[in-house]
């Protein structure tokens, strides 16, 4: 009998934190098992304080939610202010433009130095 109330006592103390974290998960209306108590804690946090920016960064698997197109307009926008025009033509042509690296940009430093050694000749 001893070791009936034993063993009833701890599978009850075993399977309390997973009942806790699914009343959690049901409380701030998640499926259970898909997020930590942490996170169940955060996110109920975010819900009850309005915070919509932290919510989703949760519910998003703690990644920001950004829309691929707003990335990549933002990415092109990038390269060709930056005069990165290899980097514009492939991002323009889905990636199928060859990209070389062996003559890319200008390099001030490399630039003075070469310089350096013209006027030595």
């Amino acid at each position: 009998m001893k070791t009936l109330a034993i063993t009833a006592s701890l599978v009850a103390a075993l399977s309390a934190p997973a009942f806790a974290n699914d009343n959690l998960a049901a409380s701030v209306g998640v499926e259970p098992g898909l997020y930590t108590v942490a996170e169940l804690i955060q996110l109920r946090d975010a819900l009850e304080g309005n915070d919509q920016v932290e919510a989703a960064f949760i519910l998003n698997g703690n990644a920001n939610p950004v829309d691929g197109a707003v990335a990549y307009e933002a990415r092109l926008r990038q390269a060709e202010e930056d005069g990165d025009y290899a980097i514009a033509a492939y991002l323009r042509n889905s990636g199928s433009e060859v990209i070389s690296t062996q003559s890319f940009g200008q390099n001030d430093v490399a630039a003075r130095i070469f310089a350096e050694l013209a006027a030595a000749d």
